[in-house]
């Protein structure tokens, strides 16, 4: 083998190396920045989250969360499609908490003397969970007279069922309302879980 073949293939090698090496290092930095992007669409460590479940006493074993999601104290609000991965209540466990439970509507004046609804609702076992009308996001903060969050939906719609709870005024008559409603998919709803 004379020098130039050998030179020929240590230069071979060479250029191996570097390309493998050149194809690991995209990789990882791919990587890194996809799990950046994952880690931004959801607003915290779902690993490490807090949230208190309440057994209602529900016939499935269902426990609902105590409150809406919170980061760092503040309610958050969602769209769907970062929601969905969450364990939201299915529209069957929504079902069950009405067939099983008391709900109790009110309205209170808090400190700064804003009016806030909450429904109450009360479990075959006396526990009990609150939804308060805490709006949600289309633009900007809306409908604070309604206690809504998102239920887990299948397929690719635009518009996803959320709960809906309402009191409505008619002619001096107090109106109880609550279900399911369709609401566009990129509206921010409050979001609640069930485990």
């Amino acid at each position: 083998m004379n020098i130039l073949e050998n030179a020929e293939k240590y230069a071979e090698g060479k250029a191996n190396q570097a390309i493998t090496k050149a194809i690991a290092d995209a990789y990882i930095e791919g990587y890194k920045a996809g799990y950046k992007d994952r880690e931004e669409e959801i607003p915290m460590d779902l690993r490490h989250n807090k949230t208190e479940y309440v057994d209602l006493g529900l016939p499935s074993g269902t426990l609902w969360a105590s409150d809406y999601e919170k980061s760092d104290g503040e309610y958050i609000y969602l769209p769907y499609d970062k929601a969905k991965c969450m364990n939201l209540p299915t529209e069957e466990q929504w079902q069950e908490l009405n067939d099983y439970c008391e709900f109790v509507y009110d309205e209170y004046y808090d400190d700064d003397e804003n009016k806030i609804f909450k429904v109450t609702i009360i479990g075959a076992n006396g526990n009990s969970i609150e939804f308060l009308g805490i709006g949600y996001f289309k633009t900007q903060k809306e409908d604070k007279d309604h206690a809504l969050c998102w239920l887990h939906n299948e397929g690719d719609d635009s518009e996803k069922q959320a709960i809906y709870m309402f009191i409505w005024y008619n002619h001096g008559y107090r109106n109880k309302c609550s279900g399911t409603n369709n609401y566009f998919s990129g509206y921010k709803l409050p979001v609640r879980l069930v485990r």
